[in-house]
C-alpha cells in the first residue's frame, strides 16, 4: 500500500469515527455450500443468481472493511477475479475472506492473497474429527492442519474462525495456543441458533460458571497479547449473552449490514433482505431492537471506540505482540 493510500485511508478512518457511516458488509459472493452444518440452512436453499463483480456494491456502500463469505467462497471459479477487482478499485479497503478450508491449497490460497486480500480465515471448532462430523467433510480438520502452516509459511495473514458452543467452549483456549503454535491467529464467535430454530449447541444455565472461567482466560489470553484477536469488550460479554439469551444494543444495518450473491441488503445474515444495495442511503435502516445473536461482526460494528480499543489495535498493527 502506498503512502497516499495510507494517508487516504487514515482520512476514511477518522471521518467515519466523526460522521458514522458503514464500519463492515459480510458480503456473500455465493450461498452454494458443500459443508452440511446442522447449524446452517444455506446449503438446503436454492441459491440466487451471483453478480460477476461487486465493485458497484462497494462503492454504493462505502465500508471501511468488506469481509467476503459465502456459502463457501472458493465454489466460484472467479474467485481470485472478484478479489483481484475489490483490490484494483480500492486501494484502502481491508478485504477479508472466510471459508471452511475444504478447497483451499497453497497455491489457490496464494493465488487468492496475491489478489489483494489483507486476511483469510478458516473455520475451525475442534482439532480433530468431530470438526469433520460436524460439518459433514470426513477429512476435513487434517486437511487444514496441512495446508494452514504451508499458507503462514508462505506470508499469508491467516485466522481460525472458532464457534464458541456447548461441546467445544472449554477447549477454546487450548485450540488457541494450537493455532498460535503454527502462526495462526484466532477469533471466536458466539453460537446462536434462533433463525433456524436449532438450540442443541447453546451452552446452558448449568454451564455458565465454566463458561465465565473460560471467558476470563480468553480475556487474559487477549490482554497478555499472542494470537487470540477477538476484543475484551466482546470477550467480557459472551457469558452474558448466553444467560440473559441477548445483549442489546445491535447496531445491525446502521454500521454493518449483509449483502447477498445477487446484490440485495439484509440488516444481518438472519434477518430478511429489504431492498437492492442500489436503494442504500443513510438512514435506510432504522435501529432494531433484536438483541438475539452475539456474533463477533456484530461485537466489533458495535464496540465503543474507545482508548482500550484504541490500544488493542495498536498492538495488533505492531504485530500482536506484548
Amino acid at each position: 500500500m502506498s503512502l497516499s493510500e495510507m494517508a487516504a485511508g487514515g482520512w476514511k478512518f477518522f471521518r467515519y469515527l466523526a460522521v458514522g457511516g458503514l464500519f463492515n458488509i459480510n458480503l456473500e459472493v455465493t450461498k452454494r455450500c458443500n459443508a452440511r452444518c446442522d447449524f446452517c440452512d444455506y446449503w438446503q436453499e436454492s441459491p440466487p443468481k451471483e453478480l460477476e463483480d461487486y465493485v458497484e456494491v462497494v462503492k454504493k456502500l462505502r465500508p471501511l472493511s468488506v469481509s467476503l463469505t459465502g456459502g463457501e467462497p472458493l465454489l466460484r471459479k472467479d474467485l481470485a477475479e472478484v478479489i483481484a477487482s475489490l483490490r484494483r478499485n480500492f486501494g484502502f479497503l481491508f478485504l477479508s475472506l472466510v471459508t471452511n478450508g475444504s478447497l483451499l491449497t497453497r497455491e489457490g490460497g496464494l493465488e487468492l492473497w496475491n489478489r489483494g486480500l489483507d486476511e483469510m480465515s478458516i473455520s475451525l471448532d475442534y482439532p480433530d474429527g468431530r470438526h469433520d462430523r460436524e460439518r459433514g467433510l470426513p477429512g476435513l480438520t487434517a486437511h487444514i492442519m496441512t495446508v494452514a502452516p504451508e499458507l503462514v509459511a508462505a506470508g499469508v495473514n491467516l485466522c481460525f474462525n472458532i464457534v464458541l458452543k456447548r461441546e467445544n467452549f472449554r477447549e477454546i483456549p487450548a485450540l488457541v495456543r494450537l493455532a498460535g503454535e503454527v502462526g495462526v491467529k484466532a477469533s471466536v464467535s458466539s453460537y446462536n441458533g434462533w433463525r433456524i430454530g436449532n438450540q442443541d449447541h447453546t451452552i446452558g444455565e448449568e454451564d455458565l460458571q465454566a463458561l465465565k472461567e473460560v471467558a476470563g482466560e480468553l480475556i487474559a489470553m487477549r490482554e497478555n497479547g499472542g494470537n487470540l484477536t477477538t476484543g475484551t469488550y466482546y470477550l467480557e460479554k459472551i457469558p452474558e449473552f448466553f444467560s440473559r439469551k441477548g445483549v442489546p444494543g445491535c447496531t445491525a444495518g446502521l454500521n454493518w449490514l449483509q449483502v447477498t450473491p445477487d446484490g440485495m441488503i439484509k440488516r444481518c445474515s438472519d434477518h430478511p433482505a429489504a431492498g437492492h444495495f442500489s436503494q442504500w442511503r443513510p438512514g435506510f435502516f432504522t435501529s432494531t431492537d433484536c438483541d438475539r445473536c452475539w456474533y463477533s461482526c456484530r461485537g466489533a460494528a458495535q464496540e465503543p471506540w474507545t482508548i482500550r480499543r484504541f490500544g488493542e489495535m495498536a498492538r495488533e498493527a505492531l504485530g500482536g505482540g506484548k
